[in-house]
């Protein structure tokens, strides 16, 4: 109330000076600059957020994200453990691969596959069925014959076995059309055969 009766004395010396008429446009100039700055703050008073009302942080945090991920396109595999992976896998290892220690099993979230590395360097790959689908030695080494025999049907072992490859094979992949088998050879490098052992390709080096 100060501040207007000390903002009407002013007018009023205004007026004596400048007329009545100019006092009047000035007196409406006034009223219409603080009526402006009160609707601003008006606004501004009911737009605020106050601090108490404030989200906490944990409200607005982002989902909790998967295990493995990097930030760049889906989760591709993580560390299971030998109980997830399929009985039929479980029992292969156990019947094939020699008592060698397990060290690493990842899973293929994508390919439902599973990972499996042995302490002697030996990767096998199984799917969602506990299939075997691949099959690699650590570089520098072949498959035993006997893993090979167990990964391979009977026939294709033979013919792998009557050329001489038996023992050169450092890797096999299986899919639907077949195998594909890499050779420690000095002529070839990768044999493949269909399902039912049929050679349909070679490569050489």
């Amino acid at each position: 109330m100060k501040a207007l009766r000390r903002i009407s004395s002013t007018m009023r010396s205004a007026a004596l000076t400048i007329g009545r008429r100019g006092a009047r446009l000035a007196s409406e100039r006034l009223r219409a600059l603080l009526g402006t700055g009160a609707i601003l703050i008006a606004a501004m008073a009911a737009t605020a957020v106050p601090n108490e009302t404030a989200p906490p942080a944990a409200a607005t945090a982002t989902p909790e994200t998967p295990a493995g991920f990097t930030g760049i396109g889906p989760v591709v595999s993580g560390s299971v453990a030998y109980g997830d992976i399929p009985s039929k896998a479980r029992k292969f290892l156990e019947r094939h691969c020699d008592g060698h220690a397990i060290v690493r099993i990842d899973k293929e979230f994508a390919s439902d596959e599973y990972d499996v590395r042995l302490a002697n360097g030996i990767d096998l790959g199984f799917n969602g069925k506990g299939n075997v689908v691949a099959v690699e030695a650590p570089d520098g080494y072949c498959l035993s014959p006997i893993l090979l025999k167990a990964v391979v049907p009977g026939k294709l072992y033979q013919l792998l076995d009557h050329n001489g490859f038996s023992e050169s094979v450092s890797a096999v992949h299986r899919d639907r059309m077949g195998y594909r088998l890499d050779i420690a050879d000095p002529v070839f490098d990768q044999v493949c055969y269909d399902t039912s052992g049929v050679l349909t390709m070679i490569v050489d080096k």
